[in-house]
């Protein structure tokens, strides 16, 4: 009975040695490996994986937007494929098991499909809202057309990438010093845009927000762009432009051609007021919104444009019901081959004036034809009428047509 207490003891000192030990190993785990990096100069790229480590709120968020789900792996995860294999419609040439790679998972999702070395887009798509299949617009070499938009670090030469879809290190540069920065250098390790000035930090969305071809004219995209401090798209990509490729734009030079809107953004009184992309979009979060705007519609400009004393001769008095991203962000570009269904980012309002110059909606859309579709009407008709609204206070209807009847 007397050795009882000694063995008590004993028990209590290990245990207690035991915990201190744990409980240092698992401080020591948790903490950063000692830094030495003071700047991003040679960063390599280390994957969001890496950066979820320390960024974990934020890297959940990031898993449920469009970005993070642009691209990926079907032979890892087969549930990513929505395509329904089963429709009538579905393609005869594209089998589940041949998908590589899966592009896009809201509106569209079109498939990679593996050819030797190379990655080739299937020419048909599946349209999700519809969940109808039609024939993509776009088709070609993966690698050649669209893959430094798609993934991380991509390498065409050489056929590889380091993560699939629109990873952290993107928009906030490679990484690797970053995870072993030096104390007091965490933010001279990495890019956040949030600190560059607004055309800075607007480029590095522009860089796939837009269309063009590299220097070596051989890659739709901007090869080696990396998101930095200095970051200059035009040295590395030579952006779409009216006079460089007309097909792109419609005589008003409003894009109609899609992803452009960093091209349409430059000229816009946004870009000049200091308005970037992440001030209407979010970039981390998934929100309920199409977009990923930060606020629905009207509520979004309300933020900045405050409400205003009505003219009585302008639109906005005959308009009471009506919206700011209707008018002001006109539906201009085509997706598909069926619709225009994407929104111009000029944020001016087209006057009908400019169809009328140029012979029609079908030539050059307007702000007012989004809603007043005028099939039937003749043109010297419209333009009488039009005349009309500019010189009263609210117009008489002209006879014509609403859009769908």
């Amino acid at each position: 009975m007397k050795k009882l207490p000694w063995i008590i003891g004993i028990i209590f000192v290990a245990t207690l040695a035991l915990v201190i030990v744990t409980t240092i190993t698992l401080f020591k785990k948790k903490q950063p490996p000692k830094g030495v990096f003071k700047d991003m100069v040679n960063a390599t790229f280390v994957g969001s994986d890496e950066c979820r480590k320390c960024h974990e709120r934020v890297y959940s968020n990031w898993k449920g937007t469009l970005h993070a789900r642009m691209l990926q792996d079907a032979k890892k995860n087969p549930a990513v494929i929505i395509g329904n294999f089963d429709s009538p419609t579905a393609p005869k040439t594209l089998k589940k098991d041949d998908i590589a790679y899966t592009i896009g998972n809201e509106w569209r999702q079109r498939y990679l499909v593996k050819k030797g070395d190379d990655l080739i887009v299937h020419p048909a798509q599946y349209n999700i809202k519809t969940k109808q299949w039609d024939d993509s617009p776009k088709n070609g070499v993966w690698f050649k057309n669209c893959a430094g938009c798609h993934a991380v670090d991509v390498n065409p030469a050489n056929k590889t990438f380091k993560e699939a879809g629109v990873g952290c290190e993107s928009c906030h540069g490679a990484g690797s010093n970053h995870v072993k920065a030096a104390l007091g250098f965490e933010t001279q390790t990495i890019v956040n845009p949030a600190k560059l000035t607004p055309r800075a930090a607007a480029t590095i969305c522009g860089s796939c927000h837009s269309t063009g071809t590299d220097k070596s004219g051989k890659y739709a995209y901007p090869v080696n762009y990396k998101a930095s401090q200095e970051a200059s798209l035009e040295l590395l990509f030579n952006l779409s432009s009216p006079e460089r490729t007309p097909d792109r734009f419609w005589p008003s030079k409003d894009s109609k051609h899609a992803y452009q809107q960093y091209i349409d953004w430059e000229k816009s009184e946004h870009s000049k007021a200091g308005v970037t992309c992440y001030t209407c979009h979010s970039v981390h979060e998934k929100t309920t919104l199409s977009f990923q705007t930060r606020k629905s519609g009207d509520e979004l400009c309300k933020d900045c444009h405050k409400p205003v004393d009505i003219q009585v001769k302008s639109a906005h008095a005959i308009h009471t019901f009506g919206s700011c991203v209707a008018c002001h962000m006109p539906k201009t570009v085509k997706e598909s081959a069926h619709s225009i269904d994407e929104r111009s980012h000029t944020f001016k309002f087209l006057s009908p004036n400019e169809s009328f110059k140029y012979g029609g909606i079908n030539n050059q859309p307007n702000s007012c034809s989004g809603c007043h579709y005028h099939k039937d009407t003749p043109l010297s008709t419209l333009m009488g009428a039009w005349s009309a609204v500019k010189q009263r206070g609210t117009p008489k209807p002209v006879e014509t047509q609403r859009e769908g009847k």
